[in-house]
């Protein structure tokens, strides 16, 4: 392509080679681009299309780009809103006129089929003799530059630019010198025009052509260096994932051949086990089979013997004399009965019992083949990996970071096992190695425990996968006898404030407040003696009624404070909430804490559109389309802040806030803070509380168990140690 980086009025010289094919021919039909029926058009993302392709892809108002598959509106319904590409038309011409073409077709015939011998430079047309003729003679274009075919072969592509004439009505031969900068005209103009309706007296900025030309290209190089510089950052993303995607066959084909050596190792054990177990089936057999046989000889001699006395003795019973019987006869009747008297074992020493007992195999080994093994992976992305810092004891073990992971569509992991490496660095610049402790079997994250030698402000960098996050993370090392204080319900004033800023104020005295059950919505549940709440599942619809007929709010989800806001002073207390998206968030309210006063609270299911009530609420954002920290007092959203860079949280997405609320009643003003994050949110100002005015009420709602499962928790009294300096410092004058 072009070099961007011209100077003015040079020569431009294109070769041929120089000019991508898919740059001259429209990328839908593959045509070559022309000014008939194939002229180029230019679509916002800057691809283009023959206005042939154009008129026929167009539905509904909708142009789909052939090249990048953007689809873009046709501004009301007009497809000559999409400019024609005359530089395109410009490079096919030079194209064809540098290649060589042999033939190319008079534009001004109106059969097209003539060969063109010349071409006019104003009015960017090739022309055959008799039409070029007719154009010298011709008053309007006769003074036009006419260039042959062969002059054309070696000229630059300034000769193939069209020249722009004016369009207004009288100034046809006027050629564009000027340019207006008032933003009701943003044109070029000619000269005719500068003089008659684009007077510097009627408020036109009228600058010369060339000068607004040079500015702009300067600009647009500018954006473009922006873009080459993305482009390689794009490229060496491209390269990275690439080399993963690589690494990922690699791991693979390793893997593979991992559970092929783990299988067949367990292969070759089995096999070992049945030549074991065969083996020794047959030596059982073998020697059973011995004993028997040992005994069925025993047993054949004495039947052999038993039948070889009674053979005899009936023999010479029957065959011999009587006087030879008589003299064998002691003989006979002693072994006669020594073999009737002979004892044998009537049962066979051994018996026929071998078997194979399924002893872990069967069932009981299909299931442990079926939890054989594991493949262990985890799709965790770096960006969107979230970290909640935690503020620590000089000298002692304890957790610092809480690391919960996500993929690159925010869905959390639980994956255990991943590879997270925590550096701290103290504030005299050491570096030193926090302990990964695995929990994801327990709240499905992982946590940082950290031993702190140094007081002051730490800073924690986390790795995954050997690759850090983008930003550190801080948390403090403090002394337990210099945690800052602050008296909840206002008793010191603005002398407490002074003394709780210098770490010598006393310990917080009183109760502070719990939720008010007797008065809360019956859409949610109080817990833990009035500190938590969440919403109940909906078991059926229910007969709408006013809160005050039955003593608890019908329109309000949630619950107010169990005591009001009145005395002027300092009143600090915090708010966890937990919940876990179940649907996705679009405008849905998730939660909210405000301040209002009690005629306020049931009108509405928020009290974000009361004139005396200001509340901070979590929602999907209308504005910038992700879950929202939003601000509200009258109606009037006052601020939005994302609670996660990710975009609307997807099903599964596991959430968990820690905010701080400091009322100062004497100057009226209520500050927000993060303090987990150590960020202020807002400030709230001219709030009406005081001594002579209806007090206000602290009042908390959550959504409805469809959306979001949200459980709030709120923190007051005496078990708060800590006040953030954000919002002591938001306090100060």
């Amino acid at each position: 392509m072009m070099s961007s980086a011209l100077k003015a009025g040079s020569k431009i010289s294109v070769q041929p080679d120089d000019i991508r094919q898919q740059y001259t021919e429209c990328a839908e039909c593959k045509n070559e681009y022309n000014d008939f029926l194939r002229t180029p058009r230019v679509l916002p993302c800057l691809h283009g299309i023959c206005i042939s392709c154009l008129e026929s892809t167009a539905t509904r108002g909708i142009v789909k780009c052939p090249t990048c598959e953007i689809r873009h509106n046709v501004p009301n319904g007009d497809l000559e809103a999409f400019r024609p590409d005359e530089t395109r038309l410009f490079l096919v011409n030079h194209q064809k006129v540098q290649g060589r073409t042999p033939d190319i077709g008079c534009q001004e015939c109106t059969n097209k089929t003539r060969v063109a011998k010349h071409r006019c430079k104003e009015c960017a047309q090739f022309l055959c003799d008799e039409c070029n003729d007719a154009h010298c003679r011709t008053k309007i274009t006769k003074r036009h530059h006419i260039l042959t075919m062969d002059e054309l072969k070696d000229a630059p592509l300034d000769d193939f630019q069209q020249v722009h004439f004016c369009t207004v009505p009288g100034h046809e031969e006027q050629p564009y010198a000027f340019f207006c900068l008032t933003s009701t005209c943003d044109r070029p103009i000619c000269a005719m025009c500068a003089v008659a309706d684009h007077q510097e007296s009627k408020g036109h900025d009228i600058r010369e052509l060339h000068e607004v030309y040079m500015d702009t290209r300067r600009s647009i190089e500018g954006l473009m260096s922006d873009v080459k510089h993305r482009t390689l950052s794009a490229q060496d993303t491209a390269a990275s994932i690439e080399t993963t995607i690589d690494n990922l066959d690699t791991s693979l084909q390793h893997t593979t051949h991992n559970i092929d050596t783990a299988f067949d190792n367990s292969i070759k054990a089995l096999e070992r086990r049945r030549s074991e177990l065969k083996d020794k089936a047959h030596a059982r057999a073998r020697e059973k089979k011995k004993r028997l046989e040992n005994q069925l000889d025993s047993i054949n001699f004495h039947i052999n013997s038993m039948e070889d006395a009674n053979e005899f003795s009936a023999n010479i019973a029957t065959y011999g004399s009587q006087s030879e019987f008589l003299f064998f006869k002691d003989t006979i009747i002693e072994r006669l009965n020594h073999l009737r008297d002979e004892e044998f074992d009537t049962l066979p020493h051994d018996n026929d019992e071998i078997k194979f007992r399924n002893t872990k195999l069967g069932e009981d080994f299909n299931k442990h083949v079926r939890d054989m093994g594991g493949i262990w992976s985890t799709s965790a992305y770096v960006p969107n990996t979230h970290v909640d810092t935690n503020d620590v004891i000089v000298d002692r073990e304890q957790t610092i970071l809480h690391i919960t992971l996500f993929d690159s569509e925010g869905m959390q992991q639980s994956d255990s096992g991943v590879d997270l490496r925590v550096d701290v660095l103290d504030p005299s610049g050491r570096r030193r190695g926090a302990t990964v402790v695995d929990n994801t079997s327990g709240d499905g994250r992982y946590k940082a425990v950290y031993l702190g030698t140094s007081k002051g402000k730490h800073r924690a960098t986390v790795y995954l996968h050997g690759t850090p996050m983008q930003n550190d993370h801080v948390f403090r090392v403090s002394s337990p006898h210099t945690v800052e204080r602050l008296d909840l319900h206002g008793h010191g004033g603005r002398d407490q404030m002074k003394i709780s800023r210098s770490m010598r104020t006393a310990t917080p005295s009183g109760p502070g407040f719990v939720l008010d059950a007797t008065t809360s919505s019956p859409s949610v549940e109080i817990l833990e003696e009035g500190k938590t709440m969440k919403a109940k599942i909906s078991k059926g619809s229910t007969t709408r009624r006013t809160g005050r007929e039955q003593g608890r709010f019908a329109i309000y989800r949630g619950a107010m404070a169990s005591r009001p806001i009145q005395k002027s002073g300092l009143y600090y207390f915090e708010v966890g909430v937990v919940y876990k998206v179940h649907k996705l968030i679009r405008q849905e309210h998730v939660f909210e804490i405000g301040l209002s006063k009690l005629d306020c609270i049931d009108r509405h299911p928020s009290v974000d559109c009361h004139p005396y009530a200001w509340c901070v609420s979590a929602r999907g954002c209308h504005v910038c389309g992700k879950v929202c920290l939003q601000t509200w007092h009258n109606g009037q959203l006052l601020s939005h802040t994302a609670i996660s860079a990710r975009t609307k949280s997807p099903p599964g997405t596991f959430i968990r806030l820690y905010y701080g609320f400091l009322l100062d009643a004497e100057r009226r003003h209520w500050i927000i803070t993060d303090v987990k994050n150590k960020k202020l949110i807002f400030r709230f100002k001219n709030l009406v509380v005081s001594e002579m005015s209806e007090p206000l009420w602290p009042v908390f709602s959550v959504s409805s168990p469809e959306v979001t499962q949200t459980v709030l928790t709120i923190k007051t009294g005496r078990v708060i140690d800590v006040v953030p300096d954000e919002a002591l410092e938001a306090l100060a004058p």
